[in-house]
């Protein structure tokens, strides 16, 4: 009998964490409860000693169905190079700053050592689209996207707005909503604090930010796309608590039900090979009158709230689908299911 797949979770520090709401913690659990061998590992423990990236990783022995902290048995195992896995998770969450992209560099080194030796392990989601790639702007073409500007000069920025009136500005490094605003250039009042919040998210115009398009069909909600190797495992709507355009499930966020609209249904096979194209295997994508307004594969999330919504096990295809032995990379078309419904029945 062969071994049982072994894999490495890093996440941020293990009190940081919302156990039961995790979504890394759920995956965990059921690749644990299918027999996957899982490891856990706080990120800041991830180092680079005697010519090697080091790890201080610990066993999951034991989930508790709740997935309270407490209900996690953890075993030290001491420190571990990443390469010892066949598969690492690197799912610490933005912003992607230097605490977020100097430990990917260790562990992926150490990943790419081994591999000359003849250790393959798999980095999920891969170090080049972690590192490189941006998640407001990876699928943010004129098929898929809203228009959209990234600059840092003020003088791009405004022509922009000055065009479209209402836009949203986001920073490219964050998530959850944070420090996103809706601006108006029709005034002058506008037009100065837009510029008072631009020069904030630049650092005083000395890095880029986004400009988006204002889509009105926020306030009616936006949808999220979970998928895995291109196939979507499930979809719901996400709705602010205020009915405004800014929605972040940490502050009264709520999620419904959610059957895909037309022209959702046509962008998904687009988006499939935009995720495929860069070797993405897990993401979760945001729409808004059927367009992509955020592509999320640093640490995808909600998948246990989706859970609670739709009344579905959505870990399991989840985990099933990083067992198969072909990752994405170097496939340019995902020949999936492009419904839930398909992809439950599988």
């Amino acid at each position: 009998m062969s071994p049982s797949p072994h894999w490495l979770f890093v996440t941020d520090p293990w009190p940081t964490l919302d156990h039961p709401r995790d979504t890394t913690l759920r995956l965990v659990a059921e690749a644990h409860l299918l027999g996957v061998t899982c490891a856990w590992a706080d990120v800041r423990s991830i180092g680079w000693r005697h010519g090697a990236g080091l790890v201080d990783a610990f066993e999951v022995r034991a989930v508790g169905p709740d997935r309270a902290a407490a209900s996690f048995e953890l075993a030290p195992l001491g420190p571990r190079r990443p390469s010892d896995f066949d598969q690492v998770h690197y799912r610490t969450d933005p912003p992607v700053d230097l605490a977020y992209l100097q430990p990917l560099q260790l562990l992926d080194l150490d990943l790419e050592l081994a591999a000359t030796s003849g250790r393959r392990s798999e980095l999920v989601n891969p170090a080049a689209v972690l590192t490189t790639r941006c998640e407001k702007l990876l699928a943010c073409n004129p098929t898929l996207a809203p228009p959209t500007v990234a600059a840092g000069s003020w003088d791009v920025l405004a022509a922009f707005g000055a065009a479209e009136g209402k836009v949203v500005a986001k920073p490219l490094h964050q998530c959850q909503s944070k420090d996103v605003a809706l601006l108006d250039f029709s005034s002058a009042t506008g037009h100065d604090r837009a510029r008072a919040v631009l020069g904030r998210l630049t650092d005083g115009f000395t890095r880029p930010a986004l400009l988006q398009r204002y889509l009105p069909g926020v306030l009616a909600g936006e949808t999220r796309l979970w998928l895995a190797d291109g196939r979507l495992i499930a979809c719901v709507r996400k709705r602010a608590a205020d009915g405004t355009y800014k929605i972040d499930m940490d502050k009264g966020g709520t999620l419904a039900p959610h059957e895909l609209t037309p022209a959702e249904e046509r962008q998904v096979p687009v988006i499939t090979r935009v995720l495929a194209r860069h070797g993405v295997r897990l993401a979760a994508v945001d729409l808004i009158d059927g367009l992509v307004t955020d592509c999320n594969f640093t640490s995808p999330g909600l998948l246990p709230l989706m859970e609670d919504v739709l009344g579905e096990n959505l870990a399991r295809p989840v985990v099933e689908t990083l067992l198969r032995s072909s990752p994405l990379a170097g496939l340019s078309v995902v020949h999936g299911a492009t419904s839930p419904r398909a992809v439950r029945g599988a």
